[in-house]
């Protein structure tokens, strides 16, 4: 490893040290009302809302050559 990759990594490790977690616990408890079916029906939402996107992402980054 070069001398500047691992100031790099040691600077990185101190900035996830110093990271403070943040919990939405609304969105939790919204969660946590859900039936089990409802979580996996959310979920599959979500990763379809991302396969959109990310499809749609590359048609634009394509169609601009």
């Amino acid at each position: 490893m070069i001398e500047k990759e691992k100031i790099e990594v040691i600077q990185n490790s101190d900035k996830r040290k110093n990271l403070q977690l943040r919990v939405d616990k609304g969105l939790i408890e919204m969660f946590l009302k859900m039936t089990p079916e409802e979580r996996v029906r959310s979920n599959d939402n979500t990763i379809q809302a991302l396969v959109e996107l990310r499809n749609g992402f590359k048609k634009q980054k394509t169609s601009s050559f």
